[in-house]
């Protein structure tokens, strides 16, 4: 199997659990208060050590408990953290999540994951090169994302990207990248154009989730659908950080891009059905006794 590098954020999550969104300036009950480990780096990391595969993480933390928690959980699941810098300049990053009847609204504070830098990834990138595919998130520095697109794509590295959260990117970008996985409303802040012609312009590159309705992409002669899982939706968050980290372990293993798909889909179906982002990643165990069910996509 190749060797994966997930460089991205690693966060500590804090949610609420409420039956009813607050509005704006309006104070509610909530049901529950958790914390968990995160980060959208950290979290396709977990997802893909989780499946098996071979995985480094790439990024910062505080000098701080909850950094030292999360590099903690990353070893408990397969990561190897040993390239994670702790800085004693900035707090570890962390998320503040309401989850309400299975959907989320989401604030993030970067904190030392600013420090994610061109200059902290030209110290590192002898070991990421190490890795065959590399899988980046936006939860870092811009800049940091694409000087590291750039120099991995010309030494032929399998590059994907999960623009999250979405922000307007270079084309640069999306020309160095192997796989782009927004989902349907980053795509609309990403692309200035339909749904369909921005499948078309990025054939077998552009994968598009949309939740409960599955992925799409097009394979240069037709667009794709493959349709979600069937599964009981408690909490949706990490579902897209599952199918990101899910899809590095399918290319990893050498899956050609349909069948990568359809394993990445089914490992986010499952993820929802538990509380938690990384918490309700599947493991490879897991994966295989829900796909053979039959309750996958296939």
């Amino acid at each position: 199997m190749k060797k994966i590098a997930v460089i991205g954020s690693l966060n500590m999550d804090l949610v609420a659990v409420t039956e009813v969104s607050p509005k704006m300036g309006e104070t509610v009950f909530g049901k529950d208060f958790s914390m968990f480990p995160g980060g959208k780096g950290a979290n396709q990391a977990t997802a893909a050590g989780r499946l098996g595969a071979q995985v480094m993480m790439f990024g910062t933390v505080g000098d701080d408990d909850h950094g030292r928690s999360l590099l903690a959980e990353l070893e408990k699941n397969h990561v190897d953290a040993v390239h994670v810098v702790e800085r004693k300049d900035a707090p570890t990053g962390c998320a503040l999540i309401e989850s309400c009847r299975g959907q989320n609204r989401i604030i993030v504070i970067p904190g030392a994951n600013s420090k994610t830098d061109k200059s902290y990834l030209e110290d590192k990138m002898e070991a990421i090169l190490q890795a065959d595919v590399i899988l980046l998130s936006m939860e870092i520095p811009l800049a940091s994302i694409e000087y590291a697109a750039e120099t991995l794509s010309h030494h032929g590295k399998t590059v994907i990207l999960n623009p999250a959260p979405a922000v307007p990117i270079p084309e640069s970008l999306i020309d160095n990248t192997s796989y782009i996985l927004p989902n349907e409303h980053e795509a609309a802040i990403l692309f200035n154009m339909p749904e369909e012609e921005a499948l078309r312009k990025y054939p077998n590159k552009l994968l598009i989730t949309k939740g409960e309705h599955g992925v799409v992409y097009h394979d240069g002669e037709k667009p794709v659908h493959i349709p979600a899982a069937e599964v009981n939706p408690v909490d949706s968050t990490g579902a897209g950080d599952t199918f990101a980290g899910a899809f590095a372990a399918a290319s990893a293993k050498g899956m050609v891009l349909k069948e990568a798909v359809q394993f990445a889909a089914a490992a986010a179906g499952l993820s929802v059905e538990k509380h938690g982002a990384q918490s309700g990643m599947p493991t490879d165990k897991e994966l295989e006794a829900f796909r053979s069910r039959g309750k996958s996509n296939e």
